[in-house]
């Protein structure tokens, strides 16, 4: 699927493994506790899916992990890979999305948002990222709903 991002940029979403040819070094992560959908709420962003940069020398699932549990204190278990899209900006990047399921919480100091917010629906308004209101992401949300692991 080609779409093109809120910052103009045109990207193409998968849901077939080893589509592209640029290593995936981005992941975002979909997952639920207890059947609501876990987000975090970024600084300057807003509501979104946790997610970031892959370390060097890490997995795509370790940096899916880390990255869930820096931003929002939650384990995720289960992780399963769902999707990759590739946004074509001067340095194009890939993004590998996943799923899995939260079984734990942590109260943690976070840094780099203001924490974890667990929503039962997905009702996109203003509070919510630019990132997370694309025709890409609302396919991947689509996608994700198909699976069955959302009361929503």
């Amino acid at each position: 699927m080609q779409y093109q991002d809120l910052n103009g940029y045109s990207c193409e979403l998968s849901f077939e493994k080893n589509r592209f040819s640029i290593e995936s070094k981005h992941v975002l992560v979909i997952c639920c506790y207890k059947g609501d959908w876990v987000l975090t709420r970024h600084n300057k962003r807003g509501l979104e899916f946790p997610g970031g940069k892959v370390e060097v020398g890490e997995r795509l699932q370790d940096a899916a992990k880390r990255e869930v549990y820096e931003e929002t204190g939650a384990h995720v278990k289960g992780l399963e890979w769902l999707a990759e899209y590739v946004v074509y900006t001067e340095q194009p990047f890939c993004k590998t999305v996943f799923v899995g399921l939260v079984d734990q919480i942590d109260a943690i100091p976070l840094l780099e948002t203001k924490g974890i917010i667990l929503l039962k629906e997905l009702k996109l308004t203003e509070e919510f990222s630019f990132l997370m209101k694309d025709d890409g992401m609302a396919t991947i949300i689509e996608k994700v709903k198909l699976l069955g692991k959302w009361n929503d």
